[in-house]
């Protein structure tokens, strides 16, 4: 692939209205590179689910539903593996801690079926999630990509990245999904505060705080308060 090629893709992602036709886009790019499937998705941490965090789905549909229906992610070296770094990287180097499981390489053999062998994958950090990734996935056994390939996937992967977040603005249309309590009870809790000294500050019964971090989790689809004031400052909804 052409450097050139790299540039056409970003200054398309501008033009691009649609995540359908980013995701058909950046498929028919990195084909060149020996890509045929990749999904964008938000990593799941504990105990989220992936399938409402995919935010471009070019996997095989089959494997995609299996992936899901086994809650594979919570076992995949790719996956825990991407939540533990922003470097880039083929999934043949992830450390064997995580890739080499049992349950890790019953993953990678199940994918096979699906004609997935080799990838790379590109963390990012995101304002929707703790953090996401975009994942290229090969039927080769091996990726044979040079650096300057690699430094070309990770400039559409960031500029794919950034459009869909445009994207998903736009429909929000700047709507909180958090209420005006449960913003207090996440600033509060990011200064450090307990469910006790939020209720002496705010007036309010512990267990009614509690309920607000609740609320406020599920909003924003985490399984910790510590998680949700990370999602909400990182929207920009609250400024600890």
């Amino acid at each position: 692939m052409i450097d050139s090629e790299v540039f056409d893709f970003v200054e398309r992602c501008r033009r691009h209205t649609a995540a359908g036709a980013l995701l058909g886009d950046l498929l028919d790019t990195v084909k060149n590179l020996g890509f045929e499937h990749l999904i964008l998705s938000g990593v799941p941490l504990g105990g989220q689910k992936l399938s409402p965090m995919v935010e471009l789905n070019g996997w095989p549909r089959g494997w995609f539903e299996r992936y899901v229906e086994a809650e594979h992610a919570a076992v995949d070296g790719v996956c825990i593996y991407s939540a533990k770094t922003l470097k880039p990287f083929l999934w043949s180097e992830i450390p064997a801690k995580w890739s080499g499981t049992e349950a890790s390489r019953r993953v990678a053999g199940e994918a096979t079926e699906f004609g997935i062998w080799s990838g790379f994958a590109v963390p990012m950090l995101s304002i929707h999630h703790w953090q996401s990734v975009l994942s290229f996935a090969s039927s080769a056994k091996a990726c044979k990509i040079s650096p300057r390939q690699q430094v070309q996937l990770v400039t559409m992967a960031v500029y794919a990245g950034m459009t869909i977040q445009a994207f998903s603005h736009d429909d929000e249309d700047d709507e909180s999904p958090l209420t005006d309590r449960e913003r207090e009870v996440l600033l509060w809790a990011a200064a450090g505060k307990t469910s006790s000294e939020t209720s002496q500050i705010l007036g309010l019964s512990e267990s009614t705080v509690k309920w607000h971090a609740t609320r406020a989790r599920e909003a924003f689809g985490v399984a910790t308060t510590t998680q949700a004031v990370v999602e909400a400052v990182r929207r920009r909804l609250i400024h600890p």
